[in-house]
């Protein structure tokens, strides 16, 4: 797969690079927790979780998307995947609303989404972990999202 030239201000390659490079050095007891945040299953070696995006956003990290793990976002234990439960219509600035084309935001996900969206946070984790950047794990992985098939686009959800 030929991955699109990032175009996004270097800041972004940046801060991912050094989560990256982090990723092994964190407090392996360090783990959050609270009403914003549901145990769903174990799967591929991690623990899945559904999470209140908005909370996340408000609490942690004002650029949180639909999913994460920890060699994207500090805060996010290695061994867990962060999904979002609803899509969402936050903030003044358009990088930081949902990209999804959805019938209406602030609705609640998919199976499908969710569980393609896993997918796509464990493709992208296992190759940042072999040491690939942000920009050509992420775009690998919307691919297997693709590939997959359990949605008809990674920014669908109709």
């Amino acid at each position: 797969m030929k991955v699109e030239k990032d175009k996004r201000d270097k800041l972004w390659s940046k801060l991912e690079y050094e989560i990256q490079l982090r990723g092994n050095k964190k407090d392996k007891s360090f783990k959050l927790s609270g009403k914003w945040k549901k145990f769903i299953r174990n799967q591929a070696g991690f623990k899945i979780y559904s999470v209140n995006g908005n909370w996340i956003r408000s609490n942690l990290c004002i650029y949180f998307d639909h999913g994460g793990h920890g060699l994207v976002y500090e805060f996010i234990p290695m061994n867990e995947l962060w999904i979002c439960s609803h899509h969402y219509d936050e903030g003044k600035n358009d990088f930081l609303k949902c990209k999804c084309k959805v019938k209406k935001k602030g609705i609640k996900v998919s199976k499908n989404y969710f569980d393609s969206t896993v997918i796509h946070e464990i493709t992208e984790f296992n190759l940042m972990k072999k040491g690939k950047n942000y920009w050509t794990a992420h775009n690998a992985a919307l691919q297997k999202e693709i590939e997959i098939g359990l949605i008809s686009d990674p920014y669908s959800d109709l």
